[in-house]
């Protein structure tokens, strides 16, 4: 396995487990609603907008074309580790997500794909969902550039 993934790997399993640890430590309190979640049952909820406005109207400079969707599969395959979390088909199902609470969202979701606008997913990327284990992917991991073409991948998981 290659070093990058095993430290993703590693970092990822200590997330979760310092997740698990504030999560029980906060047993009395309301749980947070996390930036992307698309697993909460009330469609209002999800619709609702979680980042700041700015990030609402972030429009993506990548244009959508075949070429796109592969470099932006193979950032989320690779140097991006995504995978790691969210899994390989994208559906939050990843090796490290499995030590998640709440769990990685399930990007190909119908309803995370309608509701969710590009700049909103930039930003997660770019800035991190800390209620998610997410941590900041740029400029650690991937230029917003790269961010921008995951983005492009994620929005061709819709027919998935």
């Amino acid at each position: 396995m290659h070093p990058l993934r095993i430290f993703a790997t590693v970092f990822a399993m200590i997330a979760g487990l310092w997740l698990l640890a504030n999560s029980i430590m906060s047993l009395t309190s309301a749980p947070e609603v996390d930036v992307l979640s698309s697993s909460v049952p009330n469609p209002d909820e999800i619709a609702r907008p979680r980042v700041p406005e700015e990030a609402q109207s972030l429009k993506n400079p990548m244009t959508a074309s075949p070429e796109m969707i592969v470099e932006g599969r193979e950032i989320y395959l690779g140097s991006g580790n995504c995978y790691v979390c969210h899994g390989n088909e994208a559906k939050g199902d990843g090796e490290a997500g499995a030590l998640l609470n709440p769990k990685p969202s399930d990007l190909t979701d119908p309803t995370f794909q309608r509701v969710r606008k590009d700049g909103e997913i930039f930003w997660a990327i770019k800035n991190g969902v800390p209620t998610r284990g997410m941590f900041s992917y740029v400029p650690r991991m991937i230029t917003e550039e790269q961010a921008w073409k995951v983005v492009v991948y994620i929005r061709s998981l819709r027919s998935v």
